[in-house]
């Protein structure tokens, strides 16, 4: 009997606190949940609420996982310029990586991952909230890889937001999601 592969998703998500960095990995952890027989969410973050630098690390997978620290992850999404360089040396070879190219104009040195510059605050902008940058960058990572589908978000926006004050913001939500899986969907041949 042929070992089917295993299926494995690991993602970095770095910014500053107020990006929303925390979120991203907040729904993709819960969303994985109901997809993924294991799930581990792993947030560091500075004592300042605004402004301080923020990560998580976001796994998914069938197989158990060892330990929730990822020092070389499949994939990072770098919503900041001060955590750019870290993150360039720390995903494997043959991973991925995301910038905000709408604050970030480094560019990445290494040609073994595949990078995707994309206008994520320009795009939140464009919507009308710079704050739904982190769901774009999320529609963008879950376009890319076929994590989960993108529906499985939606889900648990529509649980999370239901029948509260910022119920007005799911839709916006969705279109930021939905427009972040655009940007990739367009750069797939790059």
């Amino acid at each position: 009997m042929e070992k089917k592969e295993s299926l494995l998703f690991q993602v970095t998500i770095t910014g500053l606190g107020g990006q929303g960095a925390l979120l991203f990995g907040q729904l993709l952890a819960e969303a994985g949940a109901t997809r993924f027989k294991n799930v581990s969410f792993f947030p560091q973050y500075a004592t300042v609420m605004r402004g301080g630098e923020s990560e998580c690390t976001v796994t998914l997978s069938e197989e158990e996982i060892d330990s929730p620290l990822v020092f070389e992850p499949q994939t990072a999404v770098v919503m900041a310029a001060p955590q750019l360089k870290q993150f360039e040396k720390r995903v494997v070879s043959g991973g991925m990586i995301f910038i905000d190219s709408s604050v970030i104009t480094e560019k990445i040195e290494r040609r073994d991952v595949k990078v995707f510059y994309l206008p994520a605050t320009r795009a939140a902008t464009e919507l009308g909230d710079t704050r739904v940058a982190n769901l774009v960058f999320l529609g963008a990572y879950l376009a890319a890889t076929e994590a989960i589908p993108i529906e499985a978000v939606e889900e648990i926006l529509d649980k999370r937001f239901k029948g509260r004050i910022k119920e007005t913001l799911l839709s916006l939500n969705k279109k930021a999601l939905r427009a972040g899986a655009k940007l990739v969907i367009g750069k797939r041949e790059d």
